[in-house]
């Protein structure tokens, strides 16, 4: 079971009827995101659109965006401009015209350049490492959605522990001070990138904890 904002509850079965669903995919996106960290980020974003000169934004259209992105995955494209486009450049596929989601590109890409999703000192102070300096970009996040989970999701009694990647094609690596601070790459994995262990409800699917996995020196340093 989970728990929307609102106080509703999300329960095993509660959506059952084929033919009419009271819960969309917004209602199960509110319910798994967590609050506080939406706020932080239109908090965030707002203080760097200002600076720039550019439009706030507000919370609804902040979830627009995250419409935009998700529906962005569904599409293979080198531009992602084209995604706006008004013509199809294969007659057997239909254009993306994105634009009817309400969501311009130019704006798109205003709030992708600005978008922030943890606090990062602007200067790395000197006893930080390069590596925990790039990190600070996700560490508060990922408390956020663990806390968020422990608050508010109720899991089953069988948990299944396993790990992923999030896809990463920049520079990375323990060895520059640049991009992913841990690279991993494993010939049994399709993806290169961060990895990250995680455990799940095996009924619902519901991912109830994250963690980020560092480099073992980075690691250490929780511990000296």
């Amino acid at each position: 079971m989970i728990d929307q904002w609102t106080g509703n509850e999300f329960a095993l079965g509660c959506d059952n009827n084929a033919n009419h669903f009271k819960h969309g995919e917004h209602d199960c996106f509110m319910a798994t995101f967590p609050k506080d960290q939406l706020f932080w980020v239109v908090s965030a974003l707002n203080r760097l659109l200002l600076a720039n000169d550019k439009q706030v934004a507000t919370v609804s259209e902040l979830l627009k965006w995250f419409g935009a992105l998700i529906l962005i995955t569904r599409f293979e494209f080198g531009d992602r401009a084209s995604l706006w486009s008004l013509e199809s450049h294969n007659k057997h596929v239909p254009r993306p015209n994105l634009g009817r989601t309400g969501m311009s590109r130019n704006r798109f890409d205003e709030l992708f350049q600005h978008m922030q999703w943890s606090e990062q000192p602007l200067e790395r102070p000197a006893d930080m490492s390069s590596e925990a300096h790039r990190w600070t970009k996700t560490d508060d996040s990922a408390l956020r959605f663990n806390h968020h989970r422990l608050t508010h999701f109720n899991p089953s009694h069988l948990t299944c522990v396993d790990e992923s990647v999030s896809r990463w094609h920049g520079l990375g690596g323990s060895w520059i001070n640049i991009g992913l601070p841990m690279h991993v790459a494993i010939n049994r994995k399709p993806e290169n990138g961060c990895e990250i262990q995680n455990s799940c409800c095996a009924k619902s699917g519901i991912m109830m904890r994250l963690k980020l996995v560092k480099t073992a020196a980075e690691e250490d340093q929780k511990y000296v």
